[in-house]
């Protein structure tokens, strides 16, 4: 499939939008997370920030001391990650936790607001620490003064906590990312299919096996095949008229082609025989071209419901001819099986038939056999005779308007020209065949439903 593709246009949207929707949703995800994580370190870091306070006390040596540690283990484990630090002030000592080792926090300056502040910064091993601060004054029985309490952890076990997060998210979302570009597909097939049905309606349409796409489609469809529905009703009354109108016309002319055709037996009985003969040749000529294009008109494709029964038609063409002298002095047999039925009009087959029946009745010596056979979804309907047959250098000439390729006998060189309108406008196909013992044209048409003759 090409870009060019409503569904492939429709599905590379469909992707993107859930690539975009799910990248969103990661960050957001990841965002709410990190703040989770942080008003749960807030929690705990606080807990040991209020123990720190509480717990300064004065040692019996003098200097303010802390009475009971954080109980974290952490906070002895030296660079562990887990710090905190007290520093009295204005002279007092600065108190810390072993796992600060030898580094001292360098604390901002606050003021004496008994909040709880956070901050960031530098801490042991170039490492960014997450500090909870809190400066408070002392009780004169500590001597006064006041005490900036911090307790720290460090900022990359944040982003490390995010980060686990991110990985352990990231094979769900492009599960679901897959599960809904799925669902994207089911959903532009299930959109489309109107579309695709409609598109088999008109090839059914095309080739006669219905005549208008009707309703049963949705509401954003319907108005389509609505306005298609009347395009082809303009089509086919459009058809309808030029076809009376090549038939008005050429009944038209039939009337002067007569009068034309009886000055030329009045001109011969004259003497005049190069006139008559020259006039006969116009009529002749203009003739041809009155029957081809009224055969011509006349075509249409059939429609899904016809059907035609091949013996039953070649017997009725095949009876008229064997009455005429032509005919009557051939041998003729007809091998076409009952049940045979092909998807053509039965007039346009009589039509067909006759003008093949009629050139294999003036070409043959003695014989005339007419045959039918199934070929998978086709009929092949065969017209021999043992006759010289056409040369194969000719056998496109004899497909042409008025090409005739005997001008000795009769005939106005339009019957094969009419056979080849004919079977195009059904779908089928014209061939030739030669054999050891004459020459066939088969004409290959859709099977049509079986009935038997009765």
């Amino acid at each position: 499939m090409s870009f060019a593709s409503l569904r492939v246009r429709l599905l590379v949207a469909a992707a993107i939008s859930i690539i975009l929707a799910l990248a969103l949703s990661a960050a957001g995800l990841a965002w709410l997370f990190e703040r989770h994580v942080e008003r749960w370190i807030d929690s705990g870091l606080e807990a040991d920030l209020n123990q720190l306070v509480g717990g300064l006390r004065r040692s019996p040596a003098g200097p303010i001391e802390i009475g009971r540690m954080p109980s974290d283990p952490r906070f002895e484990q030296p660079l562990s990650g887990l710090y905190w630090q007290v520093a009295i002030k204005p002279s007092g000592p600065v108190l810390r936790s072993r796992s600060l080792w030898d580094f001292q926090l360098a604390l901002p300056d606050a003021k004496v607001d008994d909040a709880v502040h956070q901050s960031r910064l530098p801490g042991p091993g170039g490492s960014t620490l997450y500090i909870l601060q809190q400066h408070v004054s002392l009780p004169v029985s500590l001597g006064g003064g006041t005490a900036n309490v911090a307790v720290a952890l460090d900022a990359g076990e944040l982003r490390a906590a995010v980060w686990r997060f991110t990985g352990a998210l990231t094979p769900f979302l492009i599960l679901v990312g897959a599960l809904l570009v799925a669902a994207a597909w089911i959903q532009v097939s299930i959109g489309l299919r109107p579309l695709g049905a409609m598109r088999n309606a008109l090839i059914a349409i095309r080739t006669g096996q219905r005549r208008r796409l009707g309703t049963g489609y949705p509401d954003e469809v319907q108005p389509l095949a609505r306005e298609i529905d009347s395009l082809l009703d303009a089509r086919d009354s459009q058809l309808e008229k030029a076809r009376a109108r090549a038939s008005d016309l050429a009944h038209g002319l039939k009337t002067p082609l007569q009068v034309l055709s009886g000055e030329a037996e009045r001109l011969k009985k004259q003497g005049e025989a190069d006139i008559a003969g020259d006039i006969e040749s116009i009529t002749e000529d203009m003739q041809r071209h009155i029957e081809r294009h009224l055969t011509r008109a006349r075509l249409a494709p059939p429609s899904e419901d016809v059907s035609t029964n091949l013996r039953d038609v070649a017997e009725r063409v095949a009876g008229v001819v064997e009455r005429t002298p032509a005919g009557g002095r051939l041998n003729w047999s007809i091998t076409v099986p009952p049940h045979l039925a092909a998807r053509i009009d039965a007039d346009d087959l009589a039509e067909a038939l006759g003008n093949l029946i009629d050139n294999a009745t003036r070409h043959a010596r003695s014989k005339v056999t007419i045959s039918g056979a199934e070929e998978r979804d086709l009929v092949a309907l065969t017209i021999f005779d043992d006759g010289p047959g056409i040369p194969a250098s000719r056998r496109e000439d004899a497909l042409r308007r008025g090409e005739r390729l005997d001008a000795s006998g009769p005939g106005s060189g339009v019957g094969l020209a009419i056979v080849a309108d004919i079977a195009e406008s059904c779908g089928a196909t014209l061939s030739f065949d030669e054999q050891d013992q004459g020459f066939g044209v088969t004409l290959r048409i859709q099977k049509g439903r079986s009935r038997e003759l009765r």
